[in-house]
């Protein structure tokens, strides 16, 4: 009773102490887009707002997200890129500010005195949520960047005097074939124009409209090298115009670019919704706004400066995708065809094979409107466009990278959880037949989804591509809907799917303790572990030590299959304390390695909390503290590889605070050990559920006791309610592991 009564009071004194602080402390301050701009994190630095249309941002074409904080030279600004990923495309709509003579050729990274790409320097350039700006070293302009929606608002600050240029270059894309654009000049204010390309957004057109603040002096088009002066229209493969002014030095030239993926009119219509009538820092402070909205949302208290970025960092990451697709008016398009969507904003660049693992568990917390418009989107493609659930939509086009049919985890997880706004019976039909989809997949990962044969045998077998992950895969998908047929009273139902939920246990090798590839005549396949090769064509990304360990929603009966919690855990120990050592071509994606557990991909990311569930808490917390401590930095190489669209992020997010959903569905958090001294999260239904760590500090990594509103608690997981209810999770944490406080649920 007496430790009891200490704490409380400690904890009651840390928040007088710090309450002053967070009431003027802005959440903005601590977040930094430079952050996974290096390395292999893929992330951009430009301006967007959550979940908009527009991410705008340099782009030279070369990269994923357009931009490599490595490089020095910036063909120009471009109005929409993926977040985190290592697939390429997008880059839509280049413009590039110049002064002096005029050029309508970008040049190259080498020689960028050829054509009309920039030096930079890092130390003249600056990031913030909803804000970009960086000084071209060629033409000594002040770049300015911020958007809206569907709008990105460009200020350039000619320093100079004399003839300023503006480059509008409708070609640019990333890792994109062109295969049309055209560019037209509409009077001496507005240019507008296309792109028709094919690439990982499939065979799709963007349309653009573009208004300046001030009339042009001059204008011109290029067609195929070509500048043709005083022409106002170009449409070949080259198609590129520019528009000049005779400028003062300090001239300001203001520029609103609208996007449409629709037509020409959607353009017009989203800028005359959103870039009207706006002021460029009118546009800035509205973005920051809704930036400040979201990530308010988790309120963190403690004294390291370093782990307040890269927490508000993830955070803002974790909401930067998916991305709007419909126009202002509800139009859009998917698989090329044209659609209406007047009460639901249409998305995409859905990544769920990445977020569904830890992304959308966190919306449910603290962004279930969100969460739902998600959901409610991927109805939509059953109801709607008639496509199914896409593996992996970019800009509505399924390109088919990943495995699975992820969004039935991100569908039944938020119907478990009672999201509002979600007709419960679709949810299901929906999972169902995608459930029972046969059909093709990437020529990356076998064509063929493997459906047919799960169904038959109870997994995929090694004849097809990424047998083993595809089954795993699948089993986990069976036991949401399962739960999903349990909620809904459809009894019959649940037993089917709780029946395949059991497949993964075909594939269990007990001579090789792994989950392991077998053909269809229930023979093995033989596997060399000494190198790579063999290990990419039956897991994807290469990762058996991941998939092996990919039951979450059975974590009982995987144990009973390796002989027990005592054996499962020996053998999850060995993973995490081997070497790899292994010769061939890895998957690039394999990294962030300890011992044999890769934190730069996915599949793995519950490994490090299943020590929990087999008894053993303190690796748990030995491990997330070293992977957060050594693979997440407030440095432009903050991340040890693909951000991926918010998982990366929510996964840390998650781990700071204390717990992170192992089995989306399940509606359960379990324990780890918290990073940060406090955690404030904002519900949506109005309460507060805050997490303290009591002598909390990097040396202090184990935890002692737990109290939920000022009661022991002895469960190794809280509940999805009991966070939603509101309230108070305390850790007491310590040097040493207490190998007493071991719980279970």
């Amino acid at each position: 009773m007496r430790i009891r009564t200490i704490f409380i009071l400690y904890a009651a004194a840390v928040n007088l102490c710090f309450g002053a602080a967070l009431s003027q402390e802005d959440v903005l301050e601590y977040v930094d887009p430079m952050i996974g701009t290096d390395g292999n994190g893929n992330t951009f630095p430009g301006a967007t707002t959550p979940l908009g249309m527009i991410q705008l941002s340099p782009s030279d074409g070369d990269y994923f997200p357009g931009y490599h904080y490595k490089e020095s030279v910036i063909k120009g600004f471009a109005h929409n890129h993926f977040s985190g990923t290592g697939l390429g495309g997008m880059g839509d709509i280049l413009l590039m500010p110049t002064s002096g003579e005029l050029q309508l050729e970008p040049g190259t990274k080498a020689d960028p005195d050829r054509g009309y790409s920039s030096r930079f320097s890092h130390e003249r350039e600056e990031a913030s949520p909803g804000y970009y700006s960086v000084w071209l070293d060629d033409y000594s302009v002040k770049v300015e960047l911020t958007a809206t929606k569907r709008v990105g608002f460009h200020r350039y600050t000619f320093s100079k005097a004399g003839e300023h240029h503006v480059i509008l270059d409708p070609t640019h894309g990333v890792r994109e074939s062109v295969s049309d654009a055209e560019v037209e000049i509409l009077s001496d204010t507005e240019v507008r124009g296309y792109r028709w390309s094919h690439g990982a957004c499939g065979n799709r057109k963007v349309f653009f409209y573009a208004k300046f603040s001030k009339p042009f002096a001059a204008c011109g088009v290029s067609e195929d090298g070509e500048v043709i002066r005083g022409a106002r229209r170009a449409k070949t493969l080259t198609a590129r115009a520019f528009v000049s002014f005779e400028g003062r030095a300090g001239e300001e030239v203001d520029v609103a670019v609208a996007l449409s993926y629709v037509d020409p009119v959607g353009a017009k219509e989203n800028y005359d919704a959103e870039g009207r009538n706006q002021t460029f820092d009118e546009v800035h402070q509205a973005a920051r706004s809704m930036w400040r909205d979201k990530i308010s949302r988790i309120v963190i208290t403690d004294s390291s400066e370093a782990k307040k970025r890269i927490f508000y960092t993830a955070l803002y990451h974790s909401f930067i995708a998916p991305n709007t697709i419909s126009d202002a008016t509800g139009n859009y398009i998917i698989e090329g065809n044209s659609y209406y969507s007047p009460h639901l904003e249409q998305l995409s660049n859905i990544s769920t094979w990445d977020t569904y693992r830890a992304t959308h568990p966190l919306w449910t917390l603290i962004d279930q409107k969100a969460d739902a418009q998600v959901v409610n989107v991927l109805l939509s493609r059953y109801t709607q466009s008639n496509v199914g659930l896409g593996l992996w939509e970019a800009l509505g086009h399924d390109n088919f990278c990943m495995i699975g049919y992820s969004g039935i985890s991100v569908i039944a997880d938020a119907v478990l959880k009672e999201l509002p706004g979600i007709d419960e019976e679709l949810a299901y039909e929906c999972v169902r037949k995608a459930a029972f989809a046969k059909g093709r997949c990437s020529p990356n990962y076998g064509r063929n989804n493997g459906v047919a044969e799960y169904l038959k045998l109870g997994y995929v077998p090694a004849e097809v591509g990424c047998s083993v992950s595809k089954t795993m895969e699948y089993t986990y998908y069976d036991w949401c809907i399962a739960e999903l047929a349990k909620k809904l009273g459809k009894s019959e139902e649940e037993m089917l799917f709780r029946k395949r939920s059991q497949g993964y246990r075909n594939l269990y090798n007990p001579a090789k303790k792994f989950m392991w590839p077998r053909f269809a005549d229930g023979s093995w396949q033989s596997l060399d572990l000494t190198r790579w090769d063999g290990l990419r064509r039956a897991y994807i990304s290469g990762n058996i030590w991941a998939y092996s360990a990919y039951t979450p929603h059975d974590m009982d009966g995987a144990m009973e299959l390796f002989g027990g919690r005592e054996k499962y855990a020996d053998w999850l120990d060995e993973i995490f304390t081997t070497e790899v050592r292994m010769a061939g071509a890895q998957h690039w994606d394999i990294s962030g390695f300890m011992g044999g557990y890769a934190h730069g991909d996915e599949p793995g990311h519950q490994m490090p909390y299943s020590f929990v569930l087999a008894g053993r808490p303190w690796r748990t917390q030995e491990i997330v503290r070293q992977i957060m401590t050594t693979m997440y930095f407030d440095r432009p190489d903050g991340f040890v590889n693909n951000e991926d669209c918010g998982q990366m992020s929510s996964w840390f997010v998650f781990s700071a605070m204390g717990f992170y959903p192992v089995c989306p569905g399940d509606l359960n958090y379990i324990l780890g050990a918290p990073l940060m001294d406090q955690a404030e999260i904002h519900l949506e239904n109005g309460n507060t559920f805050t997490m303290r760590s009591l002598n909390n500090s990097l040396e202090n990594k184990y935890v002692q006791s737990v109290f939920l509103n000022g009661k022991r608690h002895d469960r190794r997981s809280i509940s999805h309610d009991e966070i939603m209810r509101g309230g108070e999770l305390v850790f007491e944490m310590g040097a040493t592991p207490n190998f007493e406080w071991c719980p279970a649920d």
